[in-house]
């Protein structure tokens, strides 16, 4: 009996170690697979993968990865492209982290070697660690070192930085954080205090998600900006996509004056997203529209029909700050309702609003009454107001209505040049030349 327990769990610990070395050995196989993969992928384009250097081991795996940067769009055939390597070594023991840890550092060539070195030290690279995840999510660490530097006759110094990278098949996470960044010479000098960069894509492709760029203050010889906040967000909800760019900034000191709580808001949506993404496709493929085939412009033009046809809005919902005189607030927003019949006409389909309402002391009692006066404004509590609006061939300002014949001829005119990129006119055939008949002479 004792003897058959020994047997058992002799088998137990063989099992344990079978399934030990299966792990990192199909770790190891995995990544020689997808690295060739990568690589056979990367061969065309403006990152180019030139050259793969790859040690298989069961528990450790190393390698170069030689990339060349080059416009793909250049069809001259002396480009000389950027090149640099990224060396890696890869550990395929799980651990908490992973199925499999790595390093990595990035090895520029040439002249960008000169210049990085020149930029971060001799003997410093760039480089970090990450893991791949049990669930297929890749985590990546990087950090960048101080950089002390002169580039004609400019000192630059920035300090030491990090920065983490999230990524699967489609979705991304960049996180990247820098304490200060100054820059002095030639009678000038900019000093920047607690940079963030922010992105949280759901799709690398089609830009969804959002990112986010803020400063705690920048400061010039002239400017002094504090609390500046750039933001973006881009959702698709069904086969829509919406695009939001907020820009504020909490104090702005120029030119003596001080200006608080600026905010800028840009929008576009109710876009068609199979027709921007067909768009996106074929303007990466053509080199931005310029190399076509028949059936690419064929698509574009159905794109851009469908979405001029299936409705949109664009505009600046918010445009608005405040100073020592008092508060400014604007709007201006254009909408495309969706064409009932399916042909564009902007006369019939276009709507447009927005209003500016200025408070305080910003305009003097003469401006003030001139406004009231022409009728094209009104009295609202500390300031006055203007606003506009044109629907259904109806253009109104401040209630007042005005005759819109100009801007239904400059509709029409636009209607027109749309219709023709959409449907062009087939050049007329030519007619074959006439044979010209000789006579000789007898």
């Amino acid at each position: 009996m004792t003897s058959l327990k020994q047997w058992a769990v002799a088998a137990v610990l063989g099992l344990l170690a079978m399934a030990g070395l299966a792990l990192p050995w199909y770790s190891s196989r995995t990544l020689d697979t997808e690295l060739k993969a990568f690589a056979e992928a990367s061969r065309k384009g403006d990152l180019v993968v030139h050259k793969l250097t790859h040690q298989a081991g069961l528990f450790k795996s190393t390698g170069t990865i030689e990339f060349q940067l080059r416009d793909s769009c250049d069809a001259a055939a002396n480009q000389d492209p950027s090149s640099f390597s990224v060396e890696y070594s890869v550990s395929h023991l799980p651990s908490t982290r992973g199925v499999m840890q790595f390093e990595w550092a990035v090895l520029p060539q040439g002249h960008a070697a000169a210049a990085l070195e020149k930029v971060i030290g001799p003997g410093k690279k760039l480089g970090g660690t990450g893991a791949l995840g049990y669930s297929g999510l890749v985590k990546a660490e990087m950090d960048v070192p101080e950089m002390n530097f002169n580039n004609e006759g400019v000192n630059f110094q920035i300090t030491a930085s990090k920065g983490s990278l999230s990524a699967d098949a489609s979705a991304a996470q960049f996180v990247w954080n820098l304490s200060s960044f100054v820059a002095r010479g030639k009678g000038d000098a900019l000093d920047m205090k607690g940079l963030s960069l922010n992105m949280d894509l759901k799709d690398r492709n089609l830009g969804t998600g959002t990112i986010a760029l803020g400063v705690d203050g920048i400061s010039t010889a002239s400017v002094s900006i504090q609390g500046l906040l750039v933001r973006s967000e881009t959702t698709e909800t069904k086969d829509r996509l919406s695009s939001k760019v907020t820009e504020s900034v909490k104090v702005l000191k120029v030119m003596g004056q001080s200006l608080n709580d600026l905010v800028l808001e840009a929008s576009i949506g109710g876009l068609h997203a199979p027709s921007v993404r067909s768009l996106v496709e074929i303007g990466k493929a053509s080199c931005g529209f310029r190399n076509m085939t028949a059936d690419e412009s064929q698509k574009v033009r159905k794109a851009v029909e469908t979405l001029l046809t299936s409705g949109m809005s664009i505009g600046i919902p918010a445009l608005k700050g405040s100073g020592e005189g008092g508060q400014v607030s604007a709007s201006l927003m254009l909408e495309l309702l969706p064409a009932t019949d399916g042909k564009i006409a902007l006369e019939k389909y276009l709507r447009s609003s927005g209003q500016l309402t200025v408070t305080g002391t910003l305009l003097n009692p003469a401006q003030i009454d001139m406004a009231l006066t022409s009728g094209f404004a009104e009295k609202v509590p500390g300031g006055v107001k203007a606003a506009y609006s044109y629907q259904d061939g109806l253009l109104k300002i401040s209630d007042k209505t005005l005759d819109a014949g100009m801007v239904k001829n400059a509709l029409s005119q636009v209607d027109k040049a749309i219709d023709d990129f959409l449907h062009p006119k087939a050049a007329p055939a030519q007619a074959p030349a006439e044979e010209e008949i000789v006579e000789e002479d007898e």
